[in-house]
């Protein structure tokens, strides 16, 4: 797409909005960062996912509930599997499969991230509490995303590392209880917490970067985090001007959060 300030689609789910203290922020990180954010809900069953894709210059892949674990081999009678959503699964994989093909950048976060993973042929720990044995605590309060809980250690020269602007050990929030346990094979992991557990991957090839944490919320506090929205919105094109967003429900229409 020819135009000045380059549109992100972001895939969510409208339903889930009110439970997420900082959605608001995402969007308006998106615009600092010089884009304008198209939200597409894909939280019901959809067919136009093509013609948006068609339209805008990255994909978005948000946060919120569990991956279906019969995705990735596992099993919903696990008593820790929480709310699922086999139409947002559906539509973000479909998105993802277009965004790819197309070739724009993809930002996947949390759930995104987890979603990604799996599409690729990974698999994901149900439940960090009961399946990891780590000592980085990975689930933390709404409230408390907009500062950094932990650190992470980002491998340099990755892509990740040049969105972001730094490599090394780098504060970042959190708030997952699934995790990535068995990695896609096409993809390499690029940040790890000090326990070992993978937060985040690339493919560098396809201009894809999956983190666990929160960028989109934590852009205020931590300049790398808006350092990595600006880099993935613009891919590296230079400064845009701030943009407006736009909401994708069943149809079209203009508005802000």
């Amino acid at each position: 797409m020819s135009t000045e300030i380059p549109v992100i689609a972001v895939t969510l789910d409208f339903d889930e909005l009110p439970g997420f203290v900082h959605w608001k922020e995402m969007f308006r990180g998106i615009v600092v960062a010089g884009a304008a954010p198209v939200a597409v809900d894909c939280g019901k069953p959809r067919t136009d996912l093509a013609a948006i894709l068609e339209s805008v210059d990255g994909l978005l892949i948000s946060g919120g509930v569990d991956v279906d674990p019969s995705l990735y081999g596992g099993s919903l009678d696990d008593p820790r599997i929480q709310k699922i959503n086999p139409h947002r699964d559906t539509n973000e994989l479909t998105a993802l499969e277009i965004a790819r093909a197309r070739g724009i950048p993809i930002l996947a976060i949390c759930r995104g991230a987890q979603l990604a993973n799996v599409a690729l042929g990974g698999t994901l720990y149900a439940d960090l509490a009961r399946d990891w044995v780590g000592r980085t605590g990975h689930w933390h309060s709404e409230e408390a995303l907009i500062d950094s809980l932990h650190s992470v250690q980002v491998e340099a020269d990755t892509l990740l590392a040049d969105w972001m602007g730094i490599d090394g050990i780098v504060p970042v929030n959190s708030q997952h209880h699934q995790g990535i346990k068995t990695l896609a094979p096409s993809a390499r992991a690029v940040a790890y917490t000090d326990d070992g557990l993978v937060e985040a991957f690339e493919i560098a090839s396809d201009r894809l970067v999956a983190v666990q944490w929160h960028p989109e919320v934590l852009w205020r506090n931590e300049p790398h985090a808006l350092e990595l929205l600006r880099r993935f919105v613009t891919g590296k094109r230079g400064a845009r001007k701030p943009g407006a967003t736009a909401l994708v429900g069943d149809g079209a229409a203009n508005g802000g959060p």
